[in-house]
């Protein structure tokens, strides 16, 4: 594995792998810190990097064609897990959080929908790549989509995940601007999404009962109303923002390790960047937002050496999306741009299965960017080869050229073989 780490191929993508770790450790600790709580989690987040960083290093001994082959395989596969959350005991997938989204084996737990993200990203990869996908029209195309994205959208949905299952909603709008054709596809698709923010907005406000005959729970409604008027929920649904906000201003510029007032629930996981803004104040989260860029700049590299249109082009794309959505929704919920939905931050909050999906995504990533760059390096050889060979060719022509000249062709061979043996012997070409 120190080879594998100590490649610089590989330390280019791994080294924000590690910067990620040293932030996330640092960030939980903090977080415990800031509530008075006996920092403990921040270890068990240092085996989660340890297994995430193994994985990493077994999916470099996997060829990407042989992922690509198993893809539809291991979208099933992630079906099956959701589907196993309702058919197993309540000891076994128990309710946290008013969610049952996790299987729980004692020593650890799995959230399936995490993992269902990352083949779900696969499948969409192996379906866009084919030309016969991109022979067909924009509603075709839309419906193939929506037929992979929709299926564990509605088991996600159906756990009570709503902050996972809008992650795949938002898969399928930015699969609608790339693989569209025609700008009427757009308009029509996101002026419906946009009517449908607006129903929802004005109906909580204005028609509340309505919105729950149509699915929408009494707290997701709640969350609404707190996040347009948190003053109105202010002992409630809004209380946790309110104070979260609180702390990020106490923040300032340069940050401050002052501890919270009151303690804050799960502040280090779905708003651990109200730490970032607190204990480092604004030019702290302003390099952390840098950090951040950098790394998507550094994918966006390896995508532009990929050949256009093919499985791993598609992969890191939309390995890409996952990442920035997880990771600015975070943010956005943290200071109450858009209401609380609960999404992991990417690399960074406390969790097992999301940092083990996220290194499962980077881990490809990391052995696409490899394959290319050995690919690189067999095309170099192989026009190297050729130059030597053709620098060879052309000094075996001119000395066959020279001798040529000096070669006497009114000498006869019968007349004097002797003397046309040492010559051939002499001037020995490859």
């Amino acid at each position: 594995m120190l080879n594998f780490i100590k490649n610089k191929v590989n330390l280019s993508i791994l080294i924000f792998y590690f910067m990620f770790a040293f932030s996330s450790l640092v960030l939980i600790a903090l977080a415990e810190y800031n509530n008075g709580i006996t920092p403990t989690l921040f270890l068990k987040q240092f085996v989660f990097y340890l297994i995430g960083l193994g994985i990493i290093y077994i999916l470099q001994k996997i060829p990407v064609d042989l992922i690509e082959r198993f893809t539809i395989g291991i979208y099933l596969f992630s079906l099956v897990l959701l589907v196993g959350i309702f058919l197993v005991p309540n000891s076994m997938a128990p309710i946290v959080n008013g969610a049952r989204s996790w299987y729980n084996f004692g020593l650890f737990t799995i959230q399936p929908s995490e993992f269902a993200k990352v083949a779900t990203i696969a499948m969409i990869s192996l379906l866009i790549k084919e030309q016969s996908f991109r022979d067909n029209s924009d509603p075709i195309k839309l419906l193939k989509i929506l037929l992979i994205v929709s299926i564990p959208f509605i088991l996600v949905l159906k756990e009570n995940d709503l902050g996972n299952g809008l992650f795949f909603i938002y898969l399928f709008l930015g699969l609608v601007f790339l693989v569209s054709t025609h700008k009427k596809t757009l308009l029509n698709i996101y002026s419906v999404v946009l009517v449908v923010l607006a129903t929802i907005i004005l109906g909580a406000l204005y028609f509340p009962s309505l919105l729950s005959l149509v699915g929408l729970k009494g707290y997701q409604l709640k969350r609404i109303l707190s996040w347009l008027n948190p003053e109105a929920y202010s002992l409630d649904y809004s209380y946790q923002i309110t104070q979260i906000l609180s702390e990020i201003k106490t923040g300032g510029l340069t940050g401050t390790f002052v501890k919270n007032k009151t303690y804050i629930d799960e502040q280090f996981n779905d708003f651990i960047f109200s730490i970032v803004a607190k204990n480092f104040g604004f030019i702290g989260a302003f390099f952390f937002l840098i950090l951040f860029f950098i790394f998507i700049l550094r994918l966006f590299n390896i995508v532009k050496k990929c050949e256009q249109g093919n499985y791993s082009y598609y992969f890191i794309l939309l390995a890409i999306c996952s990442f920035c959505f997880s990771f600015f929704i975070n943010i956005f919920s943290t200071l109450s741009i858009i209401p609380v939905i609960g999404i992991s931050m990417p690399f960074i909050s406390y969790g097992g299965s999301s940092l083990m999906a996220n290194s499962i995504l980077l881990g490809i990533i990391i052995k696409i960017n490899a394959t290319i760059h050995e690919e690189y390096l067999e095309d170099e050889y192989y026009e190297y080869d050729n130059n030597d060979y053709n620098n060879d060719y052309n000094n075996y022509d001119n000395q066959f050229n020279d001798y040529s000249e000096n070669y006497d062709y009114n000498d006869n061979y019968d007349d004097n073989p002797n003397r046309y043996r040492r010559s051939k012997r002499k001037n020995n070409y490859r």
